[in-house]
């Protein structure tokens, strides 16, 4: 009597995710089952041969599993596929709690966030973990143009990989070893920072450097460099804490920088800019002659020493970044310097959804600035741009913009003045197979000139783009490696 009803409310405990409504109900289906009672007095349903496990859209499959209901786990000592929607992790064991979406995995071979990760053991959820003995790589698991291999990993929010003991190969050939490498996921930027060679006619050949260190939960350190063969070299250091956890922000914190975004991030013209997740941060910044990649004239170098809060904001489908900041600012042209300023600036931008339909968004990029000189006055000013953006392809984008700023006083600094009053821009973003090409045409409508240009061109094998930027005036040249988990 006690074997059949032990039998019956087993098969009500699978029968029974069959009827039930809730989105989060616990599904199971098996071949076999058998009800184990532990030492300790636990209940354990065993499920045998062609096993799933479904909760919350996270599916774990199998030949052999234990389910504790009340504690909500399941264990197996046999092969396993847990299946989310960051991707697909299969193992040798696995100790599983599916309503937190965490477990310890041993034997692993995981394809997430578009990264193919080896693992002797991962500990966390599938977009939180830390693993030992580590092979990372991308797009291809077979052949793959990066690989790194690492005693650990950390990855935090589902976007950076943080690689202690790292060992980058390329094509299956060692580049070089560092304590610590941190890959970024799902970005078509860079996702890992190689040295890159720069060029331009006042500096000659150089190369950058950049790096990344993680230093807590919420805590990040960024440091670049660039040495050149005539020039003084850059340095930049940038520290930051995500008061309400997190990814501290980190960006280039000067608003003028921000029409431009960074050379790669102009000319790519999707994935769109996407709502912030991230609250407040609190940053300082150390910076030593650095030569701005879009400065608005050659020769001129700026030097930073400041702290300051940043916060992301949204409102009603639209999304934007405050900044708060104190400390002094130097520039100099040639071996003419500017004297140190103290400054206090409040600065903002915002990015608002204003019509859409088919393959056409048009929308208001705003940006507004703020800055008080000590001893010398205030300046301000605010840019709107009107953006149409249109893809009549996945391989075609194209965005045509028009801005209008208004000013008031004026700026000690070169870096903080506008260049065009009345803008026209044009940015395109092309793929042809393995081709990528970026263009971005900026018009002054007042002076009837075209004062910027830039150009991109891309080659990708899989993952591995080799790339060459160049810019008009102020003249410039990039070469580098892109390497993205996303593919064309």
């Amino acid at each position: 009597m006690k074997r059949f009803l032990a039998a019956g409310w087993v098969f009500l405990v699978l029968l029974a995710p069959l009827y039930a409504q809730s989105p989060d109900a616990l599904r199971i289906s098996a071949l076999q089952y058998a009800l184990q009672r532990t030492p300790e007095g636990e209940w354990l349903l065993e499920l045998i041969g062609k096993v799933s496990i479904e909760y919350q859209g996270r599916r774990l499959q199998g030949e052999q599993f234990l389910l504790d209901t009340e504690a909500a786990r399941v264990r197996s000592d046999a092969p396993f596929s847990l299946i989310t929607s960051e991707g697909v992790l299969n193992g040798q064991r696995v100790d599983y709690f599916y309503e937190r979406g965490r477990g310890r995995f041993e034997g692993v071979q995981a394809n997430l966030l578009g990264v193919y990760l080896d693992a002797a053991l991962l500990e966390g959820s599938l977009d939180d973990f830390s693993a030992r003995e580590v092979v990372v790589s991308t797009c291809d698991p077979l052949r793959p143009p990066i690989q790194i291999r690492a005693s650990g990993v950390r990855l935090r929010y589902g976007a950076r990989l943080t690689l202690r003991n790292a060992r980058l190969f390329i094509y299956g050939q060692p580049l070089f070893a560092l304590p610590q490498l941190t890959v970024r996921v799902r970005e078509t930027a860079e996702i890992v920072s190689l040295p890159s060679p720069v060029y331009s006619a006042e500096t000659g050949w150089g190369a950058r450097v950049r790096l990344e260190l993680p230093f807590t939960e919420n805590t990040l350190v960024q440091a670049s460099a660039v040495g050149y063969l005539r020039a003084v070299p850059e340095i930049r250091v940038v520290a930051g804490v995500a008061l309400s956890g997190g990814d501290p922000i980190l960006g280039e914190p000067d608003l003028r920088l921000r029409f431009e975004q960074s050379a790669l991030y102009n000319l790519r013209e999707s994935p769109e800019r996407t709502p912030p997740t991230r609250g407040v941060t609190l940053r300082g910044e150390y910076a030593s002659d650095i030569r701005p990649l879009l400065a608005p004239r050659e020769r001129l170098r700026l030097s930073r020493r400041e702290g300051g809060v940043f916060t992301s904001l949204q409102y009603q489908g639209g999304f934007g970044e405050a900044s708060l900041r104190y400390g002094e600012v130097s520039e100099r042209v040639d071996a003419q310097r500017t004297p140190w300023r103290t400054r206090f600036s409040l600065e903002g931008d915002w990015l608002q959804p204003l019509w859409s339909k088919g393959d056409a968004v048009l929308r208001l990029h705003l940006w507004a600035s703020y800055t008080h000189y000590v001893g010398v006055g205030d300046y301000q000013w605010i840019r709107p741009q009107l953006e149409l953006l249109w893809q009549p392809h996945e391989t075609l984008s194209l965005m045509i913009g028009y801005a209008r700023a208004s000013t008031r006083g004026d700026s000690p600094f070169l870096t903080e003045q506008l260049r065009a009053r009345r803008e026209l821009s044009l940015r395109s973003d092309y793929q042809h197979g393995n081709l990528r090409f970026g263009a971005l045409f900026k018009y002054d409508v007042e002076k009837h000139d075209l004062y910027d240009v830039q150009l991109l061109i891309g080659w990708r094998d899989r993952c591995l783009e080799p790339y060459l930027f160049w810019r008009r005036t102020p003249s410039a040249a990039l070469l580098g490696v892109n390497l993205t988990t996303l593919n064309f």
